[in-house]
């Protein structure tokens, strides 16, 4: 019988995801990924505390795991590229987990860090083979076959026929792809007739490079992606109507990135809307904010 590996449907899966579950299927495991984010998944990773709304819903989606594989995924990402991190929170979630919940499965929690050595990836995969029993060719070979798939889990944007406003909606896939963290932002302004542009559509060399606009490049990596990519989206030939960025209470990296993307907004006269959400957000006042930035744009692009 095939091992079975669970994956959480949260955080860096959002980014990963497709090459983690090939990468997981050609050393012959069964993958199985947790289910959409629910209200439960939220009350379960409630028992974390002094941690943000999406570091929560992981925890969550990996006690849904129980019971249901024999190993969980969660990777300790420290640095995917030179002299950028990830996340403080996002490198201790590992510690997070296995402190606070009891009788989960064993944890493959390798450790990434590219910041000084970018085969230190390589080092990984092979410590994850060694898990399941795998030799260091067969798992070099089985990562570098999964790695040509785009690095990309988050659903394409369904541009609305009849679209009458271009807004950007900025913030990390986690957020804004995962229906109960956003209160399924990208659905709505869909239908009420927006086209929904995001990071995900930029470029990451496009989004890199446009970051040198910036006096300081972004200490934390995905931050500085989302900000090079709604700043190449601002300097676009398609004109927008506006940009919306979407942040969870109390996190430290995006409020940087709010306050920067604020000032070049009002630079080149785009209406910007900060939306911060956590697991007391109600949805009325969140889809009345929306509507009313809405119907500002409506106006202010009909006057």
């Amino acid at each position: 019988m095939a091992v079975r590996v669970g994956i959480p449907r949260s955080l860096l899966y959002y980014y990963y995801g497709d090459i983690w579950r090939e990468f997981f299927r050609r050393l012959g495991a069964d993958v199985v990924v947790s289910g959409e984010t629910s209200q439960s998944t939220i009350e379960q990773g409630g028992l974390v505390d002094e941690v943000c709304l999406p570091l929560k819903v992981a925890a969550g989606h990996a006690c849904e795991l129980k019971g249901k594989v024999d190993y969980i995924f969660l990777p300790r990402i420290v640095s995917l590229a030179a002299g950028q991190y990830t996340c403080p929170q996002i490198i201790g979630l590992p510690d997070v987990v296995r402190s606070c919940y009891r009788k989960l499965p064993p944890l493959i929690d390798v450790t990434v860090n590219q910041r000084r050595n970018s085969f230190d990836l390589y080092r990984s995969v092979i410590a994850i083979g060694r898990v399941l029993k795998k030799n260091a060719a067969a798992s070099t070979f089985a990562w570098l076959q999964a790695a040509r798939l785009p690095a990309n889990a988050a659903p394409l944007e369904q541009v609305s026929p009849a679209a009458q406003l271009r807004i950007a909606l900025i913030g990390h896939p986690y957020l804004i792809y995962d229906r109960q963290i956003s209160m399924d932002v990208i659905r709505r302004l869909t239908a009420w007739g927006v086209e929904v542009v995001t990071a995900n559509s930029v470029d990451p060399l496009t989004a890199d490079y446009t970051t040198r606009r910036l006096a300081k490049k972004i200490f934390w990596q995905f931050c500085n992606h989302l900000t090079g990519a709604a700043l190449a989206l601002m300097y676009s030939l398609q004109p927008l109507d506006g940009l919306i960025f979407l942040t969870s209470f109390a996190c430290g990296p995006d409020s940087l990135v709010s306050e920067t993307l604020r000032w070049h907004a009002r630079h080149h006269d785009i209406p910007f809307l900060l939306l911060t959400v956590d697991e007391h957000t109600a949805e009325a006042g969140f889809v009345t904010r929306l509507e009313a930035f809405t119907d500002m744009l409506g106006r202010r692009d009909g006057g």
